[in-house]
């Protein structure tokens, strides 16, 4: 008899004698049953009905052309040869105005909440930042 059914018995008989333990074993099967499944593997889940230029995935380069590689937050450094590289491209037309802005809100966006923020990082930040903030309008 498979072990889980075993659990599922035992569980059943308990509940109805002693309801107190109740939660104990629903604990232990839910464990047994998800430690089942973990050889497995996952299978993706198809996009229904949609064409694969109608979707969007978070880690699917959809546009790889207009991709800009090698920007960094990691220290204060790598950061303002980032943004003086971001620069350059829009001086030379690789990239458009908009695109500049929206990469350096990501990146500050990035910096910012990092999951594990080291003083090099919250100093990108603020390289960042300033260069979001100099496209603000002065009042």
């Amino acid at each position: 008899m498979d072990i889980c059914k075993i659990f599922f018995i035992l569980f059943i008989l308990i509940n109805n004698i002693m309801p107190g333990n109740s939660p104990l074993f629903k604990r232990r099967l839910n464990r047994l049953k998800k430690s089942r499944g973990r050889g497995t593997p996952r299978v993706p889940r198809k996009y229904k009905g949609e064409k694969p230029e109608h979707h969007s995935d978070l880690f699917t380069d959809e546009n790889p052309k207009g991709t800009v590689h090698g920007l960094r937050f990691r220290s204060r450094d790598e950061a303002k040869k980032s943004v003086k590289r971001l620069r350059s491209l829009y001086k030379n037309k690789k990239i458009t105005f908009a695109h500049m802005r929206q990469i350096g809100l990501t990146m500050e966006q990035r910096s910012r909440f990092h999951a594990h923020p080291t003083k090099g990082i919250k100093e990108g930040n603020k390289v960042w930042k300033e260069f979001n903030k100099s496209f603000k309008k002065k009042k």
